[in-house]
């Protein structure tokens, strides 16, 4: 192995769902929609629906003057303001550099919309950034990590990938020789998918892992 890892952001590095609820709770304060009305709001997120959906269920609920278009540009607005970074993160990051592991981060969005998540001066972390709707290819496309590869100036096989999605994280990374962590949240691994190598909660609990393996790296 080499000590080279890859992180994604969005609920492995960030709270990006903890960001979502916090909306919920402004918008419902802000238009006094009271117990019931973010008990709604709550429902809708965990309901498996698109986003334009979702939106139009909350205009059609509580009757909004905005159109759904309209409050989800809202949302986009303040959302990334309201995400907060995992408690520990900028001191394991810099753990891992003092280590001697080059870091990279690797997240499907644009810049513009990510850059605001990255509080606590988590940019300065990585070696390289890489924000992929800026790109030519989205996780789990094999360019998307090419392009971390290139930027790094070093191979992705040996290395590692730190991700919440089976898909885009675990699945992208594993087809290109790297080892994988997936942070789960607490969820189950489906019946039949890929297997990661390691499967953590939270990713406090990823980088005594890393740690551990690149003690016994030249």
């Amino acid at each position: 192995m080499k000590k080279f890892v890859v992180f994604d952001l969005d609920d492995t590095l960030v709270d990006s769902v903890g960001g979502i609820d916090r909306w919920f709770v402004e918008l419902s304060e802000q238009r006094a929609l009271g117990a019931e009305g973010l008990s709604f709001l709550r429902a809708e997120q965990q309901r498996p629906v698109s986003p334009e959906e979702t939106f139009r269920a909350i205009v059609d609920r509580f009757g909004f003057s905005e159109s759904p278009s309209e409050l989800r540009r809202l949302f986009w607005h303040r959302w990334p303001h309201l995400v907060r970074t995992v408690d520990g993160v900028p001191e394991n990051l810099g753990r891992l550099r003092e280590h001697g592991w080059r870091t990279a981060l690797l997240t499907n969005g644009r810049e513009d919309q990510q850059r605001p998540k990255m509080r606590d001066g988590l940019g300065d972390y990585f070696d390289v950034l890489c924000f992929t709707h800026d790109e030519v290819a989205s996780k789990p496309h094999p360019e998307a990590f090419r392009i971390v590869e290139r930027r790094a100036g070093t191979g992705l096989r040996g290395g590692w990938m730190v991700g919440d999605s089976l898909e885009d994280d675990i699945e992208g990374a594993a087809a290109l020789g790297m080892s994988t962590i997936w942070v789960s949240g607490g969820r189950d691994l489906p019946t039949g998918g890929i297997l990661p190598d390691e499967v953590v909660k939270t990713v406090d609990e990823a980088f005594p892992i890393l740690l551990a393996r690149g003690a016994h790296t030249s």
